[in-house]
């Protein structure tokens, strides 16, 4: 089973739907990245709504210290490993620091992370973080690429109708960002930018994305998107291969996350199914529910396991072979148990109280086999609170 870090965008447009309360908090304002105005392309296939946009480029140093940076074994960075932004406190002021935490759950303090930022994305190759800070007004992003082993981060302003934007880093290596934002009604298209800023293209969606977005599959060289009518494979190029789920009424299935290389998760009225690109018929691996949407489901060797979502909380379900599903009880679980992907045997948990409990948010990973549990950063781990969490994405 290979599980993709871009789910985890998926999950969180699913929870912003259910109205979920976030785990993330703000950081103190200091003073903004230093930017050069420059003019970038217009880029293929953009509409004259995202065309024409000044932007800037920059580059500037985070003042890690060095030797935070040396002791990471960069070379061996990669599946299982974490990336990780923690906060002092739920209520802490300043920016969060930055961690990388092995697969044995050793931590590595890499350092202060870009203030008022959040942690998007993470490159295949394991050493960019992308990050996206929202200006003082809505219709101005700051992206970040965030050079981990050197500590550098080179940013620019993207001009957008919105103050929702999502961004990722292409596959398999991290080459360009993709990036999403949220208009008046439904979104603008996809758009692709070099890592400078300069816009390359914008991919079109015949039917408009929903709040499923989109899923790039792991060699780079197609782009699933989650819209109104369905789903659509599109080629990296921007061409449409076909289309996906149009069995179903308009609105009726959310795109989640992978499945495996070929097929893609969705949940259609609370059942759970896995469409194959090929375009054949979707596995069905839920039959029946009571309560709940599903936010994503992972396969590991002891059976397949679910994120479900309702009423402002969240959490993990074991998917039994007759359809049905138990709920599983996490250690140190509270109003939100999120995982991060699959890796071996395990879960990667960001687990976080609810809106009405004393705020916490901690990673452990978790063995739903056995029912273990291994804090490894924040609350039982140490003190602090991990505003966001990314598995490094697999191939």
């Amino acid at each position: 089973m290979v599980t993709f870090s871009t789910g985890r965008r998926a999950a969180a447009a699913v929870l912003s739907m259910l109205a979920l309360a976030g785990v993330v908090t703000g950081c103190a304002a200091t003073a903004p990245v230093s930017v050069r105005p420059t003019a970038v392309p217009a880029g293929t296939g953009c509409p004259q709504s995202v065309t024409g946009s000044p932007s800037s480029t920059a580059s500037t140093t985070v003042f890690w210290p060095a030797a935070g940076r040396a002791g990471v074994p960069w070379r061996s960075v990669g599946r299982g490993w974490i990336l990780a932004d923690l906060a002092r406190s739920a209520s802490a002021s300043g920016p969060g620091t930055l961690y990388l935490i092995s697969a044995g759950g050793q931590r590595y303090r890499l350092g202060p992370a870009p203030a008022n930022a959040f942690l998007e994305d993470w490159s295949g190759d394991g050493t960019h973080a992308l990050l996206v800070r929202q200006l003082l007004e809505p219709t101005r992003a700051l992206v970040i690429v965030l050079d981990m082993p050197t500590g550098r981060a080179s940013s620019f302003t993207v001009y957008l109708p919105t103050s929702n934007v999502t961004a990722s880093f292409s596959r398999p290596a991290g080459t360009a960002i993709l990036l999403l934002a949220q208009a008046t009604e439904g979104f603008l298209p996809l758009q692709r930018f070099s890592l400078t800023g300069a816009r390359e293209l914008c991919y079109p969606q015949a039917d408009g994305v929903d709040a499923g977005g989109y899923q790039e599959n792991a060699n780079g060289t197609a782009i699933v998107f989650g819209t109104l009518d369905g789903m659509e494979v599109v080629s990296s190029a921007g061409q449409l291969v076909r289309t996906l789920a149009t069995q179903y009424a308009p609105g009726v299935c959310q795109m989640l996350n992978w499945w495996n290389n070929q097929s893609v998760l969705a949940d259609c009225s609370t059942q759970l199914l896995a469409f194959p690109l090929s375009g054949g018929p979707p596995e069905r691996l839920t039959t029946s529910r009571d309560t709940g949407d599903f936010v994503g489901a992972w396969h590991l060797p002891s059976g397949t396991y679910a994120e479900a979502a309702a009423c402002g909380s969240s959490w993990l379900e074991r998917l039994n072979p007759d359809g049905t599903a138990t709920t599983l009880t996490v250690p140190g679980g509270g109003g939100r148990v999120q995982p991060l992907g699959a890796y071996g045997d395990q879960l990667p948990l960001q687990v976080a109280g609810g809106c009405n409990r004393d705020p916490y948010s901690f990673l452990e990973w978790y063995n739903p086999a056995t029912g273990v549990a291994r804090p490894v950063l924040g609350g039982p781990a140490g003190v602090g609170y991990v505003t966001d969490s990314i598995l490094f994405p697999a191939s």
